[in-house]
């Protein structure tokens, strides 16, 4: 399919870039324990996770579900900034790959319709004069599953005259859910997510914050155009329809260094869909608690969620679910302030 041979290739093209994660230069750096830092933070940033998930849809059963989300830095001064300058905006300019995939318990292509986003961003974080944080983040990019199927109408393809005129079809009562095609059927989108955080730090004797109340708000708009300038990857009148253009967003995640070696999070994400067909469920809540033992980046979380499904065309699902797994917070706090020496 065109729209999943272009991602591939945009892709590899921005492996050459490479993640950067854990190649700090300690060359200028006081503290040992900057060592095992990354030198490239996004105070915006989606994390990898692996988990079991609980069953939203009564005709399906997940094995796991699985967030193996990278960041490919072009410019990253984030860190370098806050660190070393009272006054001086750090800038980010990235490309992320972001894909979703889910195993369902099947006896064969248990990998059903996975999720990619590949999406160009730039973020910029302000600090302020009391050593909080504000950040905003502009994305944009494709979003889709790679599939070449009709939606709602297993065993034909997308764009045909079966599935245009079983489209037709579908009326403001018709349950999407029922008729979904979990199989193959395509979800495609062009898209573009700005966002705002702003951090309340309070730090420690070492300049690191120990306790932070973050909080976010986000406008996801899908688009047809690629950069709103391209022709391609984008949807059809139907699937628009379905889709709803916004999304918008809003988190709360309260952090804290408990003791030297055990970290915290409690976290609430609330989204909303507007425009959607009347079928889909507007409201998504997820309530996590995350544990980071050993202050590592690796942390173990449960999450309770209430709404409807965020895997791709799985919006039309809804319900209650659990989640147990485990995340990577590569982008975690860090020294605001280096310790300097001077020549005596």
């Amino acid at each position: 399919m065109k729209k999943a041979i272009l991602m591939i290739c945009l892709l590899i093209l921005f492996t050459s870039f490479g993640q950067t994660t854990g190649t700090n230069d300690t060359e200028n750096t006081n503290d040992a324990s900057d060592s095992n830092a990354f030198n490239d933070y996004y105070p915006i940033a989606e994390k990898p996770t692996f988990s079991y998930m609980s069953n939203m849809n009564a005709t399906e059963s997940i094995l796991f579900d699985a967030k193996p989300v990278v960041y490919y830095s072009i410019i990253n001064n984030i860190r370098k900034n806050m660190q070393e300058y009272e006054d001086r905006p750090g800038n980010a300019l990235y490309v992320t790959f972001q894909p979703h995939i889910r195993m369902y318990s099947e006896t064969s292509k248990p990998v059903k319709t996975p999720s990619y986003r590949i999406l160009f961003g730039w973020q910029q974080m302000i600090k302020t004069s009391s050593n909080n944080f504000f950040t905003w983040a502009i994305e944009s990019g494709h979003y889709s599953n790679g599939q070449s199927g009709c939606a709602f109408l297993t065993g034909e393809e997308d764009e045909t005259m079966p599935c245009t005129d079983f489209h037709a079809t579908i009326t403001d009562d018709t349950n999407l859910s029922d008729l979904l095609n979990r199989t193959n059927g395509n979800f495609s989108t062009n898209t573009s997510k700005l966002c705002v955080n702003f951090r309340f730090n309070e730090l420690n004797k070492r300049d690191e914050p120990f306790k932070i109340h973050s909080f976010t708000a986000s406008w996801e708009l899908y688009h047809n155009r690629f950069f709103w300038l391209f022709d391609f990857g984008g949807y059809s009148d139907f699937d628009i329809d379905i889709y709803g253009r916004n999304r918008f967003g809003f988190a709360y995640e309260y952090e804290h260094q408990w003791k030297p070696k055990l970290r915290y999070a409690i976290e609430q994400k609330v989204e909303l869909i507007q425009g959607a067909h009347p079928f889909v469920e507007p409201l998504r809540s997820e309530t996590s608690f995350t544990l980071y033992p050993f202050n590592r980046d690796i942390g173990f979380f449960v999450s309770y969620i209430y709404g409807h499904d965020n895997y791709n065309y799985r919006f039309v699902d809804s319900g209650n679910q659990i989640a147990i797994g485990v995340s990577w917070d590569w982008f975690q706090p860090f020294q605001i302030s280096r310790v300097k020496t001077t020549d005596q």
